[in-house]
């Protein structure tokens, strides 16, 4: 599914793409009409002034052309005029070889269009019909303008808009990264903060850095902390209370069966054995108990600092043999799932194993995989046989009765194991000779 911030900025960039070229869409229009506009009010200006320089005398019409401007002398100019006549063109002298195909028009007809011009360039023409008021006389007097030069202003003013749009449009996504990344740096630290507390090494998340907006979600989850840790303190309170009231009717019946054994040993042995069930069961749903109300991340056995005191203290046990500790840990790995101080017995009776062993090399990978996480303990000592690997898995087999001189403390690590279902085996060592160790936590 795609991030919320992923989503806004393409969203708010499309909105300002889009935005910017709808105005450059309408200022384009406006343009060009303001452009169309500017021509023709320059036309009708000049056409009062050729006018206002057009004489009737005699019969006759004449341009004085003293009074028009300057623009309308020089050769292809841009600017022109020319004067239909029944039987004569007058033309200015800008067009100079050239004549204008004109419409003739009655008095006070009026016409605009384009055309190709001197040069075959674009032109707007502007006409209109004259007549005498003495006689009857008419003639059709038309103004131009060359479009080519005020079509590259408009082109020059529209790039240079354009560039600048561009610079905006540029200037304006790359804003709406940054004020999104800087907008969501606080759920960026929320979630550093969320593995941190998954790791323990903080217990709550702190609430004076964060957003108003977010501010709610942290209390609500440090509440929902709380309330946990009190469930779990309650439900270990309660087992304590069960296990301290049990002792003492235990105690009792564990009584009568001695007194019992006088009189029907067979009957006592079996009632023994259901009480021997029963004082195990309690056991075993207190270490649960015990377990699971100290399995906070912060309890948690941390990689490597706690496998570098193991070693260092058994290194210096050791120091004798001069043996060399290699580690190759997962760097996703930085906790293990189990109580630091059953993780220290666990590893320590295996690690000392290890370093008894050994003849110069202990080695300690730690995997993540998809199961869980695996830790593989290998030695370069003598190791095992292979028909006797199978019988240190058993239940109640000891190392050091299977395999003499081992004194590994199995049935420790066997409880460890089963507490908190960690799959133990054992084989021979692929990259070093001796004994290959494995525990297998689940996720």
């Amino acid at each position: 599914m795609m991030s919320i911030r992923t989503k806004l900025s393409l969203w708010l960039t499309a909105l300002v793409v889009l935005g910017t070229i709808i105005g450059m869409v309408l200022f384009e229009s406006m343009l060009r009409q303001a452009f169309h506009d500017s021509i023709i009010n320059r036309l009708e200006e000049d056409l009062e002034h050729v006018i206002m320089a057009t004489h009737f005398h005699d019969g006759e019409i004449s341009i004085d052309e003293t009074e028009l401007s300057i623009f309308y002398k020089p050769a292809y100019s841009g600017r022109y005029f020319q004067l239909n006549l029944p039987n004569e063109v007058i033309r200015s002298r800008s067009l100079w070889d050239q004549t204008l195909d004109i419409e003739n028009l009655a008095k006070g007809e009026t016409r605009v269009w384009q055309a190709k011009g001197p040069k075959n360039h674009d032109m707007q023409l502007l006409s209109v019909g004259l007549s005498s008021n003495t006689s009857n006389l008419t003639a059709t007097l038309t103004v131009a303008q060359d479009l080519s030069i005020g079509r590259r202003v408009f082109s020059e003013i529209y790039g240079t808009k354009l560039v600048v749009n561009l610079g905006m449009l540029a200037a304006m996504i790359a804003g709406i990264f940054l004020v999104l990344r800087q907008s969501f740096q606080p759920l960026m630290r929320m979630t550093q903060t969320l593995s941190q507390l998954r790791d323990g090494d903080i217990t709550k998340l702190e609430l004076d850095d964060l957003p108003p907006e977010i501010v709610p979600l942290a209390r609500s989850h440090n509440e929902l902390l709380d309330y946990a840790a009190n469930q779990i303190k309650r439900s270990r309170n309660n087992l304590g209370n069960l296990s301290h009231g049990l002792k003492t009717p235990l105690a009792v019946m564990q009584q009568q069966v001695e007194v019992l054994g006088l009189k029907d040993p067979e009957l006592a042995e079996a009632m023994q054995q259901q009480l021997d069930q029963i004082r195990k069961m309690i056991e075993r749903k207190l270490a649960a108990a015990r377990i699971t109300g100290s399995m906070l991340p912060a309890a948690r056995m941390q990689l490597p600092d706690d496998l570098d005191g193991l070693t260092n203290t058994l290194g210096k046990v050791y120091s004798y043999k001069q043996l060399h500790c290699q580690f190759d840990l997962d760097t996703q790995v930085s906790r293990l799932p189990i109580h630091r101080e059953d993780g220290m017995e666990l590893l320590g009776n295996l690690l000392d194993n290890a370093y008894k062993w050994a003849q110069s090399r202990v080695s300690i990978s730690v995997r993540q995989t998809t199961d869980g996480v695996k830790v593989t303990i290998e030695d370069d000592g003598p190791g095992v046989e292979d028909d006797e690997l199978n019988l240190l898995t058993e239940r109640g087999t000891r190392l050091d009765e299977s395999v003499m001189g081992h004194g590994l403390g199995l049935s420790i690590v066997k409880e460890i194991c089963e507490q908190y279902d960690i799959r133990l085996s054992f084989s021979r060592g692929q990259s070093l000779s001796g004994l290959s160790i494995l525990l297998e936590f689940a996720q």
